[in-house]
């Protein structure tokens, strides 16, 4: 398990020769309260190899080419800004949940991976695993274009889980029709054919 910036500082207080026993107890204490003044995954920051991370395959945002070189350009410009959303460690891999094109431009940029090591900033989002993928979506509703395609994806895995269309509507901010329009594109009708809808659901002609 890769050690947070927070567990690395202290790790450094533990073993530093400069400082009094009775002190270094002090300092960590200082150190974890700096660190959890709110309990939120972004407290917890790890630098981790980024080839120890795997792109999940349920993203439906695209990104165009120039938007792509302007990432770049920022990065290289300005440096990393914000860590990337990962799923806790499986056999010693990490599940992208948000931020792919921030790690496909560091990964495929020879500046980039060398400038940082090799490694990455992330949060560890610990969760199950139908809610990273609404994690996911919510991360990238707010930006970006989604393809109709893995988006209806994302809404039959979900539905296959045995999500009604309301729960799926409310985790993924979707309208009642944009639910049923994909269900239908993905040929989910047999799991919505039977459902009581209220009125809220009705059309307008």
């Amino acid at each position: 398990m890769n050690k947070s910036i927070k567990q690395d500082i202290i790790d450094i207080i533990k073993e530093s020769d400069f400082i009094f026993e009775d002190h270094k107890k002090q300092l960590e204490k200082k150190i974890v309260n700096a660190f959890n003044q709110q309990q939120e995954p972004i407290s917890e920051v790890f630098w981790i190899a980024i080839n120890s991370i795997s792109p999940n395959s349920y993203n439906p945002n695209k990104m165009a080419t120039p938007e792509k070189r302007l990432l770049l350009r920022s990065m290289l410009d300005h440096g990393i800004t914000q860590p990337l959303l990962v799923a806790p460690e499986k056999n010693q891999r990490y599940e992208l949940i948000d931020g792919y094109h921030r790690w496909r431009v560091i990964k495929t940029n020879k500046e980039l991976r060398n400038r940082l090591n090799h490694k990455v900033p992330v949060v560890i989002l610990n969760t199950s695993d139908k809610n990273q993928i609404v994690a996911a979506i919510r991360h990238n509703r707010a930006r970006g274009r989604h393809q109709i395609g893995e988006i209806g994806e994302v809404v039959k895995t979900l539905s296959n889980s045995g999500w009604s269309s309301r729960k799926i509507m409310d985790a993924l901010g979707m309208e009642a029709d944009e639910v049923l329009r994909l269900k239908q594109f993905k040929g989910l009708g047999e799991l919505f054919k039977d459902e009581d809808y209220s009125p809220s659901w009705s059309w307008e002609e």
